[in-house]
């Protein structure tokens, strides 16, 4: 059984002088080399370099000094962060030959800040444009509860290094569902911030309206330790709001908060698993409240996202459709031409619509704490999967995938997905969402949770 590290526990025995964090390193390596082969997560694995920064580390403990929170942690990142010295692909062919980063994206300095040490990439969709795991150039992330799996996209390659108990943090990117479903489906927590709370600054873009950073965890306690250590204002990210540090590794779980349960458009696109979760959930706290929500509404919803995806991941690479596109999938090359010529009409009204949408839901969450959701309609497809039956209706897994977590991006609010087990079943996500800046309550939520439902089982890897 692979349980994985506890990032804390592990940053504090290397604090104390207690654990080696080249140890700590070498562990992680041998790790990734016996679990990475069949999953195919990590792209690239930067073993010299992890050793020497293990070494700093050490140095630094052996002199009197404190490394930080993350003294020794290893963890990974997601594709399209830059690396100096390495190009950043962000899983796409297309980007094979562009120049290596002049320097790291500032959640990987803010991380490295804090005695975290970068072991490796992880695999993600061609260009964060994708539901599935699926890539057509580099192949797919397995799900390591049952590698005939999906993990869910685009983020799927920082879940499976989670869940596989390879690393203990990663970073991942979040558009319209791309951490809150693979961690659902690889069944590891996730948080999505407010949108503008973390700095994109050196993340390569899909949609600037819409991108949010973020990151995974095996426990409630390693997330929010990642979360706060990720957080501080960066003057270079136009999009990103100076908001007050909201530290949240201490916040207590509670029974008390105001709960509402989504229903509607919610309830009819999840299976009985996906459901059943979010009535466990549910049950964890005093007081539940249905609040429905109108298909109808949620179709306009998803419209109106997808447009103003389209547009702006086709603005962020028109070089790439303009010069390369004989190294671009089909059905990447389809959306960007979809985006590229959307008539600007329609870009509008869809951010139009964004901006009432928002605040509806701001309206809604000052009579709620906490929002829960299903994360995705269902659990993890086999590959190859052409659609799933929810209630009677045909869900195509690249289409649907992201179709409970992308109204709540639409409307740029903060979110902590919970895994849940129920038996020997495949895991499920749950999204625990907040007002805007509010991370603080997915948070109480997600501790209240933790202590009453199945959030964690172990990936057994002997198969």
């Amino acid at each position: 059984m692979n349980e994985g590290i506890d990032a804390l526990e592990t940053a504090r025995q290397v604090r104390e002088g207690s654990l080696s964090a080249i140890t700590v390193v070498e562990r992680t390596l041998d790790a990734i080399a016996e679990s990475n082969p069949p999953l195919n997560a990590f792209s690239g694995v930067y073993a010299e370099q992890a050793l020497m920064e293990g070494a700093r580390v050490d140095a630094a403990v052996a002199q009197g000094r404190n490394p930080g929170h993350l003294a020794g942690v290893p963890f990974a990142v997601k594709s399209l962060f830059d690396i100096k010295g390495l190009p950043t692909i962000a899983g796409a062919a297309a980007r094979s030959n562009c120049p290596p980063a002049k320097a790291d994206a500032f959640l990987l300095a803010q991380l490295k800040r804090q005695g975290a040490i970068l072991v490796g990439t992880a695999h993600m969709d061609e260009l964060a444009c994708g539901a599935t795991g699926e890539n057509p150039h580099f192949g797919a992330v397995c799900n390591p509860h049952d590698p005939s799996r999906m993990t869910g996209g685009s983020s799927g390659g920082s879940a499976a290094v989670i869940a596989a108990g390879m690393v203990p943090l990663a970073l991942g990117s979040d558009t319209n569902g791309s951490i809150r479903a693979p961690a659902a489906l690889c069944g590891v927590w996730g948080v999505k911030p407010t949108f503008g709370r973390l700095s994109r600054q050196g993340a390569l873009p899909y949609a600037n309206s819409l991108d949010c950073m973020g990151g995974f965890a095996n426990s409630v306690r390693d997330l929010a330790l990642l979360y706060d250590c990720l957080q501080g204002f960066d003057a270079l990210d136009d999009q990103q709001v100076r908001a007050p540090v909201d530290a949240v590794g201490l916040v207590a779980g509670s029974p008390d908060l105001r709960v509402g349960v989504m229903t509607g458009y919610f309830e009819r696109y999840a299976n009985d698993e996906s459901w059943t979760a979010v009535e466990l959930v549910a049950r964890t706290f005093l007081t539940c409240s249905a609040v429905p929500f109108a298909v109808e509404e949620m179709q306009l919803v998803r419209s109106a996202a997808a447009i103003i995806s389209n547009v702006e991941a086709a603005a962020a690479h028109e070089e790439l459709l303009a010069s390369h596109a004989d190294t671009l999938s089909a059905r990447l090359k389809t959306r960007l031409l979809a985006g590229a010529l959307s008539p600007a009409k329609w870009y509008l009204r869809a951010r139009e619509y964004q901006r009432a949408f928002r605040a509806r839901m701001e309206a809604l969450l000052a009579r709620y704490d906490v929002l829960l959701a299903p994360c995705t309609p269902f659990p993890a497809p086999t590959f190859g999967t052409e659609s799933l039956l929810v209630k009677g209706e045909s869900l195509e897994p690249a289409k649907h995938l992201g179709m409970l977590t992308q109204p709540i991006s639409f409307a740029g609010l903060p979110v902590v997905t919970a895994p849940v087990f129920m038996g020997a079943a495949l895991p499920v996500g749950v999204q625990l969402i907040a007002a805007p800046w509010r991370e603080d309550r997915c948070f109480h939520a997600a501790r209240q949770i933790d202590q009453a439902v199945a959030c964690q089982r172990p990936v057994d890897l002997s198969r």
